[in-house]
């Protein structure tokens, strides 16, 4: 196995803990919004803070180090448009998750100790957190196939064809949050 067999292996095993943990997680998230199972969402949600600096940011940051290493060890340049697109989606996730993931998730927690995970408030967060984090799931299953197809400035189709996928989430998780009754007032 050569070094670079090794980084290609360490960058995807990295990817697949990250993608995979967080579209378990997502899977599970939705299993119980389904089931109207609030207690279950947060407890979903109080894991997922936990998870965070355990296995979801050391998974993430090992995949871009692991990414980086093969640009510089193979005949790549961090000036491809499939490299750039890559280091967006993982930018994207990573804004996400440090400025809203895990202090909307804090806030979330205080809530539901204060009032109990079927108060308004907590809905209503719960919600447009679940929201995000399914176009966040969509962003990094976008990341893989671009790693996969590589595009590049003359691939038209497969850029416009992201686009759309990702305004396709986007717009379904808008739609199914207004076709959800509007949160319980406290009582």
């Amino acid at each position: 196995m050569s070094f670079y067999e090794l980084l290609i292996f360490l960058h995807i095993a990295a990817a697949i803990i990250w993608l995979g943990a967080g579209f378990l997680l997502s899977f599970l998230v939705l299993g119980a919004e389904r089931a109207g199972d609030p207690e279950k969402m947060g407890a979903y949600h109080r894991d997922a803070g936990w998870l965070a600096p355990r296995l979801f940011i050391p998974a993430s940051l090992s995949t871009l180090i692991f990414g980086i290493l093969l640009v510089i060890d193979g005949s790549w340049s961090l000036g491809e448009l499939w490299i750039l697109i890559a280091l967006a989606g993982w930018a994207i996730s990573s804004v996400l998750g440090l400025f809203y993931f895990k202090p909307e998730g804090e806030r979330i927690g205080a809530l539901m100790e204060q009032h109990g995970p079927g108060h308004g408030e907590v809905e209503g967060r719960v919600r447009r957190l679940n929201i995000v984090d399914r176009i966040q799931v969509t962003i990094l299953f976008l990341v893989v196939a671009d790693m996969v197809i590589k595009p590049t400035g003359d691939d038209g189709g497969v850029l416009v064809g992201g686009i759309v996928i990702l305004g396709a989430a986007a717009a379904l998780g808008l739609a199914t949050n207004r076709r959800r009754p509007a949160p319980s007032p406290a009582p």
